[in-house]
């Protein structure tokens, strides 16, 4: 069984949307994303990864009103991040969500490598999955769908999806002990988020996709291949900017200055410098 993974998104879609959208795309055998957003007029698939759904945000608060009778109050892009932990109830009955194994959460401004190949092989023993030691994980969580049905009982979602601020249920261990009601979990690190392993200085990383594989590196030393690298420190700075035509490329780097192609040595030379400056 494939697993999917939920991602809503308001408003214009960023800059290495590009990129994440293609690194998705090497993992369709065995996951897809569907992201929800309300810059679109209508369904598509972007790739054999991707599904593109129009979704606006007031729709969004109906269907929480409707279905799970939660209220949302004021237009709070921050809660995004919890309200996407119970998006399985407001969609299942418009996307075969119920034909995956794991629902999941993630983010987009991160990029995916091989995902199955650090993925435990045995993964569905377990309730959660996910790229935190100990506990859930904002970018990377997936939640076996007969422990998700349990989250309507949650006696913190209610409170979370109704504050006006961003309260982080999506990261909280009381959401992996709740959902795994006993079962075992699977909440590391390693080998799935390299830049956050022991010993790496997630502070000062950059990351080479390579067809379809990602690898990280910081400025101890420190080189790991891994299933994803998360670039949300750089994201919204200035500097950051996205090269458009190294999408074309086999290889391209993410790191404190963009997202670029490594074509020549002194692209290769740049982003080592960018671990010291």
């Amino acid at each position: 069984m494939k697993n999917a993974f939920l991602v809503p998104f308001f408003g214009e879609l960023p800059p290495y949307f590009s990129f994440w959208a293609k690194s998705c795309e090497i993992n369709h055998e065995n996951f897809h994303w569907f992201v929800y957003n309300d810059r679109i007029v209508s369904a598509y698939s972007l790739n054999e990864a991707v599904t593109m759904i129009p979704y606006q945000f007031d729709e969004m608060i109906a269907d929480f009103k409707k279905i799970l009778n939660l209220e949302i109050s004021g237009y709070h892009l921050r809660n995004v991040c919890d309200y996407r932990i119970a998006f399985y109830f407001l969609r299942r009955d418009r996307e075969p969500l119920d034909d995956f194994a794991f629902i999941g959460y993630t983010d987009m401004d991160m990029i995916y490598g091989r995902l199955n190949d650090f993925l435990p092989p045995d993964m569905y023993r377990y309730a959660m999955i996910s790229a935190d030691d100990d506990r859930p994980c904002g970018p990377f969580t997936l939640i076996r769908r007969s422990s998700v049905q349990s989250l309507t009982g949650c006696d913190k979602l209610k409170p979370v999806i109704e504050s006006q601020k961003h309260q982080s249920l999506n990261e909280d261990k009381y959401l992996m002990y709740f959902v795994s009601g006993g079962n075992p979990v699977f909440c590391r690190t390693e080998p799935l988020q390299p830049a956050r392993t022991p010993g790496f200085n997630f502070r000062k990383t950059f990351s080479v996709w390579d067809k379809g594989r990602v690898r990280v590196w910081d400025n101890r030393g420190n080189e790991k291949e891994g299933g994803f690298y998360h670039f949300s420190r750089y994201k919204n700075k200035r500097s950051f900017r996205v090269k458009a035509d190294a999408l074309g490329s086999e290889q391209w780097a993410v790191y404190r200055y963009g997202i670029t192609d490594i074509r020549s040595k002194w692209k290769s030379y740049l982003l080592k410098l960018s671990l010291v400056i």
